[in-house]
């Protein structure tokens, strides 16, 4: 199982360099917010502020250079190879929940590809063109200032991969079309299942809570309020949230049932890590599961994509669909062969 994934942190954007940052756990939960693929390659970005690490997944799990049915040689020490399993090993000892994360972001890479190829899903060409030339200008934009100028794109992965600009532009066009392709991928499934599309505020005090109500129901603007006033991470989308599957087991649709598309519910009591607070509801709209190919859904799907980015809550809620689908396991060290 893929359950105990750790769920983005901070502002709920992905870290460059965060291996994996998807919850498995089976619960679509509050306060996460929405990605987007600035930072392809988690190395280049000096300020580590990519927002879709998660999001990348890969049909072809091999590294360049990986030989065929082998394993990756990467050093060798008086003639003899140090392999990458040998690796793997000594980072699991030492960082065990970051190698776990790593494993398990190619286990959502193998079911991603099999999903897209099941189901004749593709990216054209010239959007993977277009979403690249927009990330390696943010990763060289992001370069230059974190080197105050010194540095550019270009000799920044010269010095550090001793690879050319044209060559590392080829590896983070991978990458890029991998995540373009998953986030297809996570909005054709979800589809397929009733959605429901809310808002929510967030706050500490009851009394607040239901001041805000009151605003609401006497006309207030409710994402005008959730910004002024939520401390859930959706505060600064107007307290919006993603058409999520409201067949899923998830917090999110506690006492909901009743509303109807544009009713807000009463002030409820929820528990959080930070202790109790107190949330307000409203339901946007109700949508019917959908049964349509990607042939006949695709370019709905690639227009919602235009205009908003991939949630990490669809994503949540698309690997605890996957994890009923497929038999995952992640091996622990004991269990690993000893040889390469």
């Amino acid at each position: 199982m893929l359950g105990g994934l750790a769920r983005p942190r901070g502002s709920g954007a992905l870290a460059t360099g965060a291996l994996v940052a998807i919850a498995a756990a089976g619960c679509v939960g509050e306060g996460a917010k929405p990605l987007r693929p600035d930072d392809p390659a988690s190395a280049v970005d000096p300020a580590r502020s990519s927002k879709r690490d998660a999001s990348r997944t890969s049909p072809d799990l091999a590294p360049p250079g990986a030989p065929a049915g082998g394993d990756l040689t990467v050093a060798v020490a008086d003639g003899v190879p140090v392999h990458a399993a040998d690796a793997y090993r000594l980072l699991l000892l030492s960082l065990p929940d970051e190698t776990q994360n790593a494993a398990r972001q190619l286990v959502v890479d193998r079911i991603a590809a099999g999903e897209a190829a099941s189901e004749s899903i593709a990216v054209p060409p010239a959007v993977v063109d277009r979403e690249l030339e927009r990330v390696l200008g943010e990763q060289d934009r992001k370069v230059r200032e974190s080197s105050k100028g010194k540095q550019d794109l270009a000799s920044y992965v010269q010095s550090t991969y001793a690879l050319d600009r044209a060559n590392y532009a080829a590896l983070v066009r991978q990458t890029v079309a991998r995540s373009l392709l998953l986030e297809r991928v996570v909005l054709l499934e979800l589809a397929r299942h009733p959605r429901t599309q809310l808002r929510l505020i967030r706050v500490k005090e009851k009394a607040l809570a239901e001041e805000i109500r009151r605003k609401i129901q006497q006309g207030a603007d409710f994402a005008t309020l959730a910004r002024q006033h939520s401390e859930d991470g959706s505060a600064r989308e107007g307290g919006l949230y993603p058409p999520l599957p409201n067949d899923l087991p998830s917090q999110l649709f506690a006492r909901t049932e009743g509303l109807k598309g544009g009713d807000v519910g009463e002030v409820e009591e929820v528990s959080t890590n930070d202790g109790p607070r107190f949330r307000i509801v409203q339901v946007l709209t109700r949508l019917p599961a959908e049964t349509g190919t990607w042939a006949e859904r695709g370019a709905g799907i690639d227009k919602v994509l235009e205009g908003r980015p991939l949630s990490p809550l669809e994503l949540e809620a698309w690997m605890h669909v996957m994890e009923t689908r497929h038999p995952i396991r992640i091996l622990p060290l004991g269990a690993l062969d000893h040889g390469p």
